[in-house]
């Protein structure tokens, strides 16, 4: 008898067995059709997407989902990243839309379409590598870069841990339960508080660079006297801070009515003592004489004693520690802390961007990273005047041209063979000096002119102008058409000081004017001595020569000007 896999038709049926066979084979060639046309798919649908994009007509690929990173445990300088690696041509659409942020925070508009420009003249490989970083800052949760190297030092999670400790030291003190506390280790806290704009005065909190320069100083503190660390906006000036960033590594939001009614009376005067400092406005020998009061040997646990400490501050004293003191700079050194990355790596590990801000500044940020391109950042502030009446602004590309004198003084002396491209990434609270320097891609002579030579191109962000304290402004400036700001418009414009300063701090090289901003954007670089100071317009004849590496400004100078540092 035969076995059963022989019997392929009725006994010698041979018609039936022929029907079947022809079945067969025409459902095997349909089968190996399918299969080589999802071979085929397969190299350009590399997986699926519920993003929703603000103008995605012209994307050309979709992204695949990412388990987001709030689902694991996190520790500072643990991250790893590589670029994905694709099958066939990465192509990047014709508008560089992003998509809409999925948490709901701010979502800016699409990045520059100059970068398209730039990208037309870089090698294949640097096309490719940036494409791919596209792909990855358009995806459901873009990686957050810190410390994977080192480069920021080892101190973080000892922190986070302290940080994590005192919160939990806060329960026991809201619940009055002081047996838990031991008098030793007696919790201690600092808030940096920025409030509301005082009628009078010049006692605001400040731009963006004042904010910052006093709560990235009142961190260090607190890390230097293991105190937890709060940092609070009042919500009238402009917005919380909460908004603003996100809190990667700890959580520094300030429950104001909670710790004013904790610490205000208090029915225990070990655990629950406060004090206020007031470091604005303060010229160098004042803070001098209130950071360092016992000079060199000055213990900064002994200085702001109270279980909670409240500044309010537009001055930073971190690079002045490393000079001022026979304590810190060894502390620091062993904490992989240097007057070079401390303020930066302190900015980053406290502050994080919100998703549709990274991801607008990673699109820039992974340009100016290629290796074919040159960059150099100007920030040129012409004043308050143009900001809040831009109707009366009459600034052109010759009023602040030595800015770009110093920028092509730089690309002669240090651009190589293999930068391809030179990039000017300009930054100004001149909406017209903006456009008009803008102008200069489209105009071969005046590109001439003004850039050196053919292949350099300014870059803007072409972002919403903004002051982060009008009301300040406007005690000094008479607004001859003031506006009424939504909460949306405040959103934007203070989120793109922060885009911008951080892009800031990626060039290679900048040129700046004197006041903070284009210093906080230096000090959060990490990279001393590739900044150039520049003179305001009246006193031009004094800018530079900035093809001489020896005038270039040093983070010890910037830290004896203006919110000192």
């Amino acid at each position: 008898m035969a076995p059963d896999y022989q019997r392929l038709g009725r006994g010698g049926d041979l018609t039936g067995m022929a029907l079947k066979y022809q079945c067969a084979k025409a459902l095997t060639i349909i089968s190996m059709a399918a299969i080589v046309i999802l071979a085929f798919a397969s190299m350009f649908y590399t997986g699926h997407t519920d993003i929703q994009y603000a103008e995605d007509d012209d994307i050309a690929y979709s992204i695949p989902d990412h388990k987001s990173a709030a689902d694991q445990p996190i520790e500072a300088g643990t991250g790893h990243h590589e670029l994905p690696t694709t099958q066939g041509k990465c192509t990047l659409p014709s508008s560089l839309a992003l998509p809409q942020s999925e948490d709901g925070s701010y979502t800016p508009t699409s990045p520059h379409y100059t970068i398209l420009d730039i990208l037309s003249a870089v090698p294949e490989q640097d096309y490719s590598k940036y494409c791919q970083g596209w792909r990855v800052l358009n995806s459901a949760n873009p990686p957050y870069k810190y410390n994977l190297n080192g480069e920021c030092g080892n101190w973080q999670n000892n922190y986070i841990a302290l940080h994590k400790k005192r919160l939990e030291q806060l329960k026991a003190l809201e619940a009055h339960n002081y047996g838990q506390l031991q008098v030793q280790d007696k919790p201690q806290y600092i808030v940096y508080k920025c409030i509301q704009v005082a009628t009078n005065g010049n006692r605001g909190c400040g731009g963006l660079a004042d904010r910052m320069s006093g709560m990235i100083s009142t961190f260090f503190h607190a890390l230097m006297t293991d105190k937890a660390y709060f940092a609070y906006w009042d919500g009238e000036n402009p917005f919380s801070l909460d908004i603003l960033f996100e809190k990667p590594y700890i959580n520094w939001h300030y429950d104001m009515d909670t710790m004013e009614e904790l610490f205000t009376n208090p029915p225990d005067d070990t655990y629950l003592t406060n004090e206020h400092v007031d470091l604005l406005n303060a010229k160098w020998a004042t803070m001098e004489s209130k950071i360092f009061p016992q000079g060199r040997t000055q213990n900064l646990s002994d200085l702001w004693p109270s279980s909670l400490v409240e500044v309010r501050s537009n001055r930073g004293y971190i690079i002045h520690t490393f000079e001022s003191s026979d304590i810190y700079p060894a502390i620091l050194h062993n904490m992989g802390l240097t007057p070079e990355n401390a303020f930066g790596c302190m900015t980053d590990f406290l502050f994080k961007p919100t998703i549709g801000s990274r991801r607008f500044i990673d699109a820039y940020k992974n340009l100016l990273e290629l290796d074919s391109i040159f960059s150099v950042g100007i920030q040129i502030r012409t004043g308050d005047n143009q900001i809040v009446n831009p109707q009366d602004d009459e600034l052109t590309v010759e009023s602040y041209s030595y800015f770009l004198t110093c920028a092509n003084q730089l690309t002669e002396a240090y651009r190589k063979p293999h930068h391809k491209r030179v990039v000017y990434f300009l930054i100004t609270d001149s909406a017209k000096l903006r456009d008009e320097m803008m102008a200069l891609n489209d105009d071969p002579a005046m590109q001439l002119k003004y850039l050196g030579n053919e292949d350099a191109r300014v870059l803007t962000t072409g972002l919403p102008i903004e002051h982060v304290e009008p009301n300040q402004v406007a005690k000094y400036i008479n607004i001859t058409e003031p506006i009424i700001e939504t909460e949306e418009q405040k959103v934007a414009g203070i989120n793109s000081a922060v885009i911008e300063n951080w892009l800031l701090a990626s060039t290679t090289y900048r040129v700046i004017s004197p006041q903070g901003y284009g210093k906080l954007a230096a000090f959060h670089s990490n990279i001393d001595k590739v900044t150039y100071s520049m003179p305001r317009p009246d006193r031009k004849d004094k800018a530079p020569n900035c093809g001489n590496p020896h005038n270039a400004i040093s983070f010890a100078d910037l830290s004896r000007l203006w919110s000192l540092g």
